[in-house]
């Protein structure tokens, strides 16, 4: 499934937190670890040609650093009976992380990222952010502040996987299947769809012609469009991906898509697979923003799967601002 695990590191506690997954993963699916740490240390004005030999020095020492910090983490994880290597890069971290990560698309970069504030606020990290936002990457996002972040090991009970019915959405299946087998954990699969409330309003908002289908109408329809997508997601995973494990099925009724998989994903100790993108529309959960704040805020980790051969690069996707609302109908608010 994937080629090996990346782990960008930045010599802080904070992204240490990445590595008990890195490790638990990497065993369970007998993959590679590699470590790497882009460092910038100089201030623009040492880039100034009297200030060239000074230069030279800092990022000498800033690089020796680097080595010796990686060299003790990959000890660790080589005593741990796994393969580990590490890597250097000079440069601006985001931009040289990405640089470097997109020559090998089918690695997943476990990393950690902020989480911070309640449900409707979501900025990542400015690096983690960048990252995610940039590669074609599968990326694992750790929480560091997660009350639940593991010391050494890590407990994964299920496999949450959130989906809207549409076939981007379901492009997190294999990656579920894979980890779930590995970690020997049950796939939860789940949709959100809309209340009879929300319906209401949006009615009301969108026209007041006789001939619309009614809010409860509405909401029955959603109802068994979910158990049916569900349902065939579910035989996917054994059919198509080889997963043996137990799989279970929930569809909640709600307004923030964000809100019910957090609350979700909290009640045991959960890994959450989410695409970055799904169909938009009035009906269809918006993969994108949602999978943002989920990220922001369950104690969980989560895995974030890019659409097929999307091509990364930075500012390709801008995030939503800070004080942004998620709901059923702001696929506007999405990327090209």
């Amino acid at each position: 499934m994937y080629s090996r695990i990346i782990v960008p590191m930045d010599g802080s506690p904070f992204s240490e937190t990445a590595l008990p997954y890195a490790r638990a993963i990497a065993a369970a699916l007998a993959i590679p670890v590699e470590l790497v740490e882009a460092f910038d240390v100089l201030p623009p004005a040492a880039h100034h040609r009297h200030w060239a030999e000074a230069a030279r020095r800092m990022l000498a020492d800033a690089e020796r650093n680097s080595r010796r910090y990686l060299g003790q983490i990959q000890e660790g994880l080589r005593s741990a009976g796994l393969v580990a290597t590490a890597t250097t890069l000079p440069g601006a971290p985001a931009r040289a992380l990405v640089d470097w990560l997109v020559r090998e698309p089918e690695a997943l970069v476990v990393m950690s990222t902020h989480g911070r504030g309640g449900i409707a606020r979501w900025a990542l990290g400015s690096v983690a952010d960048k990252v995610l936002h940039s590669i074609p990457n599968p990326v694992l996002l750790i929480r560091s502040d997660a009350e639940s972040a593991p010391a050494n090991g890590v407990e994964v009970q299920t496999v949450l996987v959130p989906l809207d019915g549409s076939d981007l959405s379901e492009e997190s299946l294999s990656h579920a299947a894979a980890v779930a087998t590995g970690l020997g954990a049950r796939i939860n699969l789940m949709r959100v769809t809309g209340t009879t409330d929300f319906y209401r309003r949006y009615l009301d908002r969108v026209s007041t012609d006789e001939g619309l289908i009614s809010a409860e109408e509405l909401v029955q329809a959603d109802a068994e469009d979910a158990r049916t997508s569900l349902a065939a997601a579910s035989r996917r995973l054994a059919q198509e991906f080889g997963f043996g494990g137990q799989v279970t099925i929930t569809h909640v009724q709600g307004q923030n898509p964000a809100e019910a998989i957090v609350e979700v994903a909290v009640a045991e100790p959960t890994l959450v697979v989410m695409t970055t993108h799904g169909r938009s529309g009035i009906n269809r959960l918006v993969l994108g923003s949602v999978t943002d704040r989920v990220v922001r805020h369950a104690n969980a980790p989560v895995l974030v799967v890019r659409r097929h051969n999307e091509p990364g690069a930075i500012g390709m996707e801008a995030p939503v601002s800070e004080g942004y609302s998620v709901g059923f109908g702001d696929a506007a608010a999405q990327p090209a």
